[in-house]
């Protein structure tokens, strides 16, 4: 009797999954190789094989007998629940290297053993390990032209390790682009809830992210509405338009939480720089400038403080144009683009209407004075 026969036998004497194990001894008998890798990927996520060390003795008895006949990306899927039984990282890593040797010859399986071996080494604080293959993983990423299935793990990963490392910004770009590579309905109610709220805080704390559309219209965000954290899209909306008055009435709310009240005056300074991108996209092409004294009101600074603000604003490629200091006026022609709301989208659709018939009004006076331009 072969190993894994007698591993076959032994699992059907009972149990609440004989059913499964039948299964799997016929499709492995008739090797039907493709389905029973479908059946193995099903049964090694089954509460019932998570306690001990169950799956590592389905890997040895079994799983091992036939695993250059599965789909080396599938085999990788196969045996990450497995990791999970070794109580030490140092074995789980072992482990995932030597299923990595056997799959080398695909390079999508290569880098989700990557991942896997990252993720130990997170979850053990090994830190400067896993920047090294974070940063690694990113370069082998970047060449592939598609998105592919491993892409959300490795967006997870580094999500998850900008998140210990307080990078905001790092953090918010790579759980935005996670959640861009996987149906949000797939997320736990919870989880997703959870999520939603640390892109929020991450979003608002990030000192290069000026852009709040992108977040506002992820359908994450549903998730926090009419909860006791609605008052998190309230102030992304907030910041979105650089409602200065909105965020001041806010503030009892938000500053409940340590990490924002902490970067009040970076919070201050980011929403009166929006104010002023949202000032100079309300601008028409036939008034340009702003004088010290409006933007001073909108943004609740001190005249004085204007010119400093739009210095900052043109250094950070937020807006381009010029500073009249004699006048004080700002002199601005263009400002960063940004994922729009309805109600910019409204704002930008007046602007084109107006352009249009601008122009169609300069063609018409064209052709009334063409026979005198021609004369």
């Amino acid at each position: 009797m072969s190993r894994v026969e007698a591993y076959l036998n032994e699992q059907k004497q009972g149990g609440p999954l004989i059913n499964e194990w039948l299964e799997l001894e016929s499709l492995y008998q008739r090797r039907l190789w493709h389905e029973l890798t479908l059946k193995v990927n099903s049964i090694v996520h089954r509460e019932e094989l998570q306690q001990g060390d169950q799956l590592l003795k389905l890997y040895e008895n079994f799983i091992s007998d036939f695993e250059h006949r599965i789909n080396q990306l599938q085999l990788v899927e196969i045996i990450i629940p497995i990791t999970r039984v070794f109580k030490q990282a140092d074995e789980a890593i072992k482990f995932v290297e030597t299923i990595k040797e056997k799959v080398k010859g695909n390079s999508l399986a290569v880098l989700l053993c990557d991942i896997t071996i990252a993720k130990a080494y997170l979850v053990t604080k090994n830190l400067p390990e896993t920047k090294s293959i974070i940063e690694q993983l990113q370069t082998k990423f970047d060449e592939i032209d598609h998105v592919t299935s491993v892409h959300s793990r490795y967006y997870d990963l580094a999500s998850n390790y900008y998140s210990v490392m307080g990078n905001h910004s790092e953090y918010y770009n790579n759980a935005l682009k996670y959640l861009g590579c996987i149906d949000s309905k797939t997320i736990p109610v919870k989880e997703k809830a959870e999520r939603a709220f640390n892109l929020g805080l991450a979003a608002l704390l990030a000192e290069n992210v000026y852009n709040f559309g992108e977040i506002l219209q992820h359908p994450v965000l549903e998730a926090l509405k009419e909860t006791r954290e609605q008052w998190l899209i309230d102030l992304l909306q907030a910041f979105n338009v650089g409602d200065v008055d909105k965020y001041e009435q806010l503030k009892n709310v938000w500053q409940v939480q340590l990490d924002l009240r902490m970067a009040d005056p970076t919070l201050k300074r980011k929403i009166t720089l929006l104010c002023l991108m949202d000032m100079i996209f309300h601008n028409t092409s036939q008034n340009r400038c702003l004088s010290f004294n409006d933007v001073s009101k909108r943004t609740k600074l001190p005249s004085d403080e204007i010119e400093l603000l739009a210095m900052h604003a043109l250094s950070l490629g937020l807006v381009r144009g010029s500073i009249d200091q004699v006048d004080e006026k700002l002199n601005m022609h263009w400002v960063k683009p940004r994922v729009l709301d309805l109600t910019q989208v409204d704002t930008l659709k007046k602007r084109l209407d107006s352009w249009a018939m601008d122009v169609k009004n300069m063609s018409y006076l064209v052709e009334q004075k063409a026979s005198d331009i021609l004369s």
